[in-house]
């Protein structure tokens, strides 16, 4: 068996993100047999020493480095995260750890993350199974030709117990800045939005009685505030109702955050959130779906039924749109009901996706894309595209207080309301 080190290299604190991904690896690799530690960097004062400090004193065979954002994504005052990650990597092959990348961001940008950081390995999807098969493969002298893992095709254990998390975090220094402790239900997403990184259909559930079991953990720990993690929960209702119905009867003293998607929603979905101990809904609004007035209109009615607080984030300025369309827009999303509404108008291109692809080949579109597009695969360094940009979104909304143009206003939606 092998010792592993869990590294968390996201220095990015508005507001601070503790990281949930390792704390599953960690439940993983320590059910499979692993020693494992995580070297939390997001608050050491150097966090090249802290990282040599954690290798010199635990001496592990393996490091597993979580990339959740290669950059900040916004085009207003963006910060690219690789180039801090650099030495970290090196100082890890320097010390002989073979090293693995994975996490959301990383997913994103697959092999030409991995090249620019220059790590062994790399994990697309979850790690939960697919980090032990790697370990079961190098200790058998076996080592896979291919350096990039699916993880979605190695999947996850639904019912694995996360009842470790706190030991090797400290959710006080979280807490205590503005973050909020995570939590999923399910990893993936059944949305097909054609600029997003993320769609593509795949979905995996976890189990509900052991999602409680994780929360009644944490919330032992003195920890009450949560946002949940999934990409959205609204995925599949019958899952949905399945968690809900759980957490009421566990009766945990905790209240949490989430984002839903426009539909599938009912007004049962919202009665059950409210009676969960959830406190705020973000809804994120499908950009060119006509219906989405009406979906955004229950929602808001629901929410305003049972007491929960609501936020959305709205994405406009694709290919199509106007600043009359947008006008109209706004006027719509006034009538929500919502406590803030996010807006962006630019879109950052990623590999792969039908949007962004389409963008770089249309001669009409290319005066409207920002950034390094030659030389830069898979647009890793960060690439954008607007016709209408920030500052003129900015018009728009004038000074109306509902409306938080992404790159004016900082914060996350739990904190703007």
């Amino acid at each position: 068996m092998s010792r592993v080190l869990l590294v968390n290299p996201n220095r990015f604190v508005t507001p601070p993100v503790p990281p949930l991904a390792l704390e599953y690896l960690q439940a993983a690799l320590e059910a499979a047999g692993h020693t494992t530690r995580i070297a939390d960097l997001t608050f050491a004062p150097d966090p090249e020493a802290a990282l040599a400090a954690a290798v010199e004193s635990f001496r592990p065979a393996l490091a597993a480095v979580t990339v959740r954002n290669v950059d900040s994504v916004l085009y207003l005052g963006n910060r690219f995260f690789l180039d801090e990650m650099k030495p970290l990597i090196a100082r890890l092959k320097a010390e002989g750890v073979i090293t693995v990348l994975g996490g959301a961001g990383f997913s994103a940008f697959r092999g030409t993350a991995r090249q620019y950081l220059g790590a062994d390995y790399g994990i697309v999807g979850p790690g939960e199974r697919a980090l032990p098969a790697l370990l079961a493969a190098l200790e058998a002298g076996a080592p896979p030709e291919n350096p990039l893992l699916d993880g979605w095709a190695a999947g996850i254990d639904p019912a694995l117990e996360v009842t470790q998390r706190g030991r090797d975090i400290d959710y006080p220094a979280y807490l205590s800045q503005g973050g909020l402790a995570g939590f999923e239900t399910q990893k993936g997403c059944l949305g097909g939005c054609a600029y997003c990184p993320e769609a593509g259909g795949r979905m995996l559930y976890r189990d509900p009685a052991a999602v409680v079991r994780e929360l009644q953990h944490l919330t032992g720990l003195g920890i009450s505030e949560f946002h949940l993690c999934d990409s959205e929960f609204n995925q599949n209702l019958e899952h949905c109702y399945g968690f809900l119905n759980a957490l009421i009867a566990a009766r945990l003293p905790l209240r949490w955050a989430l984002y839903l998607k426009s539909t599938p929603a009912e007004r049962e979905l919202l009665r059950l959130l409210a009676a969960s101990g959830a406190w705020m809904v973000t809804l994120s609004l499908p950009t060119g779906d006509s219906s989405w007035p009406e979906h955004a209109a229950h929602l808001g009615s629901w929410c305003h039924e049972f007491g929960l607080r609501l936020a959305v984030d709205f994405l406009c300025g694709l290919p199509g749109d106007t600043p009359a369309g947008i006008r109209r827009d706004l006027e719509r999303l006034r009538q929500v009901g919502a406590q803030s509404v996010g807006l962006n108008s630019v879109i950052r291109l990623y590999p792969g996706t039908p949007t962004s692809e389409s963008l770089v080949r249309d001669p009409d579109e290319t005066p409207f894309l920002r950034g390094p597009l030659q030389d830069n695969p898979g647009w890793l360094v960060p690439a954008f595209y607007h016709r209408i940009g920030p500052e003129d979104l900015k018009e728009l909304v004038g000074d109306d207080p509902l409306f938080k143009v992404e790159g004016f206003e900082s914060g996350s939606n739990y904190q703007r309301v």
